[in-house]
């Protein structure tokens, strides 16, 4: 029954009004970016809009406040079929736990992975408007917005829906989501603050920092301009570490949420 039931719950997502107001803000947002110069994510000074480094910084900066929109579709799968009473109905058939729960999550978190695409698209259509100064672009390589996509925001997407997806899973309750989120951010915030005012620990800033930001940052920190606009870090050392470490924990947050997670205390033997 996996199979069937990831499908069905992204195409439930896809024609959720929320996937579409997400894609058009998101788009708009990075498309004004790339084309209104007061507007400022990852470019700025002898750094092309569109150079490896900036992609990845809007890449890291928008994935950070994708997190209320990766909430709002995992979710939403349990507190949907709770308050629907679609979840007791789903419960008592053959379908077991797993196929139930991470089948769910699949499908929403691909919704949310594919909402986020409008990113790159955005980027790469706004470089190429007309009324752009031709002097603060450069050459559009695909690998640079692969690089960014999966390296970067796609972990970030994961790491996040899956801590709130077990937050859900544990309080069925939307607003508690929410309230996780807003409690994750403020410790985020104070996190990065302290690493900020605190060289010496840069370091260790880049492993525990969960957006990987920390290690993306002191691996580009001394770049020239020329460095930012042609090349992008290597996969490797600490920012592959980062990954790894975070990854590890959103099957951890996954794995808690299995765990919880129980048919028999809605009456049905699991």
């Amino acid at each position: 029954m996996f199979g069937p039931i990831a499908p069905f719950e992204l195409r439930y997502q896809l024609r959720n009004p929320v996937f579409w107001v997400v894609s058009i803000l998101f788009f708009l947002l990075t498309f004004g970016a790339m084309t209104i110069p007061q507007i400022q994510i990852g470019g700025g000074g002898n750094v092309h809009g569109n150079s490896p480094a900036a992609i990845a910084r809007i890449h890291l900066v928008l994935s950070l406040f994708f997190m209320f929109v990766t909430t709002a579709f995992v979710a939403n799968v349990i507190v949907r079929d709770d308050d629907s009473g679609f979840g007791q109905m789903v419960r008592t058939t053959r379908v077991s736990k797993f196929d139930y729960l991470l089948a769910r999550f699949l499908g929403a978190f691909a919704a949310a992975a594919i909402a986020f695409l409008v990113v790159p698209v955005a980027i790469w259509i706004g470089s190429l408007m007309p009324w752009i100064d031709p002097e603060t672009l450069g050459p559009n390589r695909i690998g640079d917005y692969v690089y960014a996509y999966f390296a970067l925001a796609l972990p970030n997407l994961f790491i996040t829906a899956a801590i709130f997806f077990a937050v859900a899973t544990i309080t069925r309750s939307m607003v508690y989501s929410y309230v996780g989120v807003v409690v994750f951010l403020v410790a985020y915030v104070v996190v990065r603050t302290v690493l900020a005012t605190k060289p010496e620990l840069r370091e260790l800033g880049a492993f525990v920092e969960p957006f990987g930001s920390a290690a993306f940052g002191n691996a580009t920190r001394y770049w020239t301009a020329t460095e930012s606009n042609n090349r992008l870090p290597e996969f490797a050392g600490a920012l592959l570490a980062n990954r790894g470490i975070w990854l590890t924990v959103g099957l951890a947050a996954l794995g808690l949420a299995y765990a919880r997670f129980s048919f028999a205390e809605r009456g049905v033997s699991p």
